[in-house]
């Protein structure tokens, strides 16, 4: 029996103390982590309700006749960019791929931007 607790002592001075990849300091407070959680969200949220403003606002142009011909077209195009980085914005956002994110919130605000800028014209 002190044989069996003598090699399972010895077994266990064998091992190494648990290294972390990073130190524990490095990690943000759960109240900064939920916070830019938050200011995630928000970005989504204001994207998705200035391309729901700018399509409104291109529909509305359109349906009352102020945007015809190649501006229609130069329009069509915006709403599509536009439609196109909200839904990368959501796919990022829903994967946690903060690089593509941020680039597909700020590729949408360009393109909702535009697209506001020649509907109110």
């Amino acid at each position: 029996m002190r044989l069996i607790f003598a090699l399972a002592a010895l077994a266990l001075s064998a091992c190494a103390p648990l290294q972390l990849p990073i130190a524990m300091s490095a990690l943000p407070p759960p109240a900064a982590a939920a916070q830019r959680t938050t200011l995630d969200e928000q970005g989504l949220t204001a994207l998705e309700l200035a391309y729901k403003g700018g399509r409104m606002a291109a529909e509305a142009g359109v349906d009352l006749g102020f945007i015809r011909g190649e501006v229609a077209l130069k329009v069509a195009s915006l709403d599509d960019k536009a439609f196109k980085a909200l839904g990368a914005a959501r796919a990022a956002y829903r994967a946690g791929n903060a690089a593509s994110y941020d680039a597909a919130l700020r590729e949408g605000g360009t393109a909702v931007a535009a697209l506001l800028t020649i509907a109110a014209k």
